[in-house]
């Protein structure tokens, strides 16, 4: 097999990976947005604060269905240490995904309505997704497949 037809293929697997990692991913994007909305306006919670939690809560729902829909567990690591690396490497990204949502919703504040409030936080809330997904993508794939993983 050429290498061009060998690349080709690990593109297109990634690709379909990728596809299926945002795609499991819709259930707790669907669950942060309104969540994000209680906690700020019915709960009072600093916007920041808010969204840490909101933060857990994903990265929760979406190790168990990645595991299960979109990567091939590794036979050598436990779950307990899959979830441990996965957590780790989520983190990390999520930590800037963190900071630079709350620096927006400090900084840079504006209107957009969103049923009848000002809801700006939750643009910021989708432009993180759309920044830091090709990132944590890459990332959760090593921690549930492997180090060995970057590759096939």
């Amino acid at each position: 097999m050429s290498e061009c037809s060998t690349k080709s293929k690990l593109l297109m697997k990634l690709g379909k990976e990728l596809f299926l990692f945002l795609a499991v991913g819709l259930p707790a994007f669907a669950i942060a947005f309104p969540l994000n909305c209680v906690f700020v306006e019915l709960c009072g919670l600093h916007k920041a604060i808010a969204y840490a939690i909101v933060l857990f809560v994903q990265v929760n729902i979406n190790f168990p269905l990645c595991r299960k829909f979109v990567f091939t567990p590794s036979q050598k690591k436990s779950l307990h240490k899959q979830y441990l690396e996965f957590m780790a490497s989520v983190a990390f990204f999520r930590f800037f995904d963190w900071l630079f949502y709350t620096f927006c919703v400090e900084a840079l504040e504006f209107e957009i309505i969103v049923f009848g409030k000002n809801r700006y936080y939750l643009f910021y809330q989708l432009l993180n997704v759309i920044v830091f997904s090709v990132a944590k993508f890459l990332f959760c794939k090593r921690a549930i497949e492997g180090r060995n993983k970057w590759s096939s």
